[in-house]
């Protein structure tokens, strides 16, 4: 979850999508050509059988984001680019049983100059009375938390290198079966089934095999409710370094909603006392909404990530970052004006050092479809700190700003 291209102009790391599908095949003019006409005379097709169409109702949306976007690099080095992404959705509607997506998306690569293009979305979910099933190249997320997450086991959702400069944060994705089965009112057990990495090499017509099938990641979870309190209880075997993730979360509400999670990661060999040393990891978050006066709504968040054994002290000054501490924080403030304005204030803290990444930004939905984007990144910090204004990483940014522009159609 959670990557955008302009991560070089970050003072954070953003690593790059999980499970992405190139597609490097050019189809042949007459093929377009032939999509081109079904997609044209699909209306009148739907009818050619007795008025009942083959297909259900679809919705089809595009969405384009451009970007400007300038950083200082530190040395009086200064950097400017232009950015952005496309991507075009098809969603089934009309159906209450029955809901899938497919989604193709592009986005320039700063590093090569290429457009890498994807499919984030191809799923289908369908249900009966008690069961329901996803499969697919789907989003998905266990746990509570929307930047710290330790119950997300899968993607291992408690990463520092969240890109903050983006309206909103979507779920990661991946290829994945899931059997869901209810019982009852806020309460059901769900199956899960990974299959490994492999991807189709267009050019030379096979698969390029990353993992066997001993890389496959199965689980499980359990989610109901104690009280006023809702528990979720998981795990996830990862066939790809054999290894155990259980976790537990609760979420519940006293005067403000309130998550907390913890999961640990069993290596087969290691003892338990090195797995906890290795791997505790607890997240917590409070989040709340409020409304002002007749014009606008205050939304405010604060979130949490704990590791008992990593460092609880400052590193002392010298030639080497630090690797991780043993707490971070997000806290999150916004407005949202009725007329569509929206204005936000975002951090990464690191408390053991005194130093944070301070995003501030605004979104102006000026016309139907329309938004107006803006967001800026402060490094706060000594060189040597988690973040910093001019830090001792070469190609780490102190400063960044990003206008921009959103169209939905």
């Amino acid at each position: 979850m959670r990557t955008t291209p302009f991560n070089t102009l970050l003072p954070i790391v953003i690593r790059p999508p999980k499970r992405l599908i190139t597609i490097v095949m050019k189809p042949p003019r007459s093929f377009l050509k032939i999509v081109m006409l079904l997609l044209l005379f699909a209306p009148l097709l739907g009818g050619a059988w007795g008025g009942t169409a083959l297909w259900g109702e679809s919705r089809i949306t595009a969405k384009m984001e451009l970007f400007d976007t300038v950083a200082w690099l530190g040395s009086n080095d200064w950097i400017s680019t232009g950015t952005g992404s496309i991507s075009l959705s098809i969603d089934q509607t009309d159906n209450k049983n029955v809901k899938s997506q497919f989604r193709i998306s592009a986005v320039p690569n700063p590093e090569t100059g290429d457009i890498d293009v994807s499919v984030p979305r191809a799923y289908i979910k369908f249900r009966f009375p008690k069961i329901r099933s996803v499969i697919g190249k789907a989003p998905f997320s266990w746990g509570e938390g929307l930047i710290f997450n330790a119950g997300d086991v899968i993607f291992n959702d408690t990463a520092l290198n969240t890109n903050l400069m983006q309206t909103e944060f979507l779920d990661s994705d991946a290829w994945l079966t899931t059997l869901y089965y209810s019982l009852g009112s806020f309460s059901f057990i769900e199956a899960i089934v990974l299959p490994p990495e492999d991807i189709y090499n267009v050019l030379a017509k096979s698969y390029v095999v990353e993992n066997g099938i001993d890389a496959t990641m199965t689980g499980g979870r359990l989610v109901t409710r104690l009280g006023n309190t809702k528990l979720e209880s998981g795990y996830i075997y990862d066939g790809r370094f054999d290894t155990h993730k259980p976790y537990l979360t609760l979420q519940g509400n006293l005067y403000l909603d309130w998550h907390l999670s913890s999961s640990l990661s069993l290596p087969l060999g290691n003892t338990i006392q090195e797995s906890l040393e290795d791997s505790l990891t607890i997240t917590a978050g409070i989040y709340s909404l409020a409304s002002i006066g007749y014009d606008g709504t205050l939304n405010y968040r604060l979130e949490a990530l704990i590791k008992p054994y990593e460092k609880w002290e400052e590193y002392s000054t010298g030639t080497e970052l630090p690797e991780s501490y043993g707490i971070y924080l997000y806290p999150e403030l916004s407005y949202t004006f009725n007329s569509g304005m929206a204005l936000i204030l975002r951090s990464f803290i690191s408390p053991l050092d005194l130093s944070a990444a301070v995003i501030p930004g605004f979104s102006w939905n000026v016309f139907q479809g329309f938004n107006l984007l803006g967001f800026a990144t402060f490094g706060i910090g000594d060189p040597c700190d988690t973040y910093a204004w001019e830090s001792e990483s070469t190609g780490n940014s102190g400063f960044a700003m990003m206008i921009g522009v959103s169209v939905i159609y």
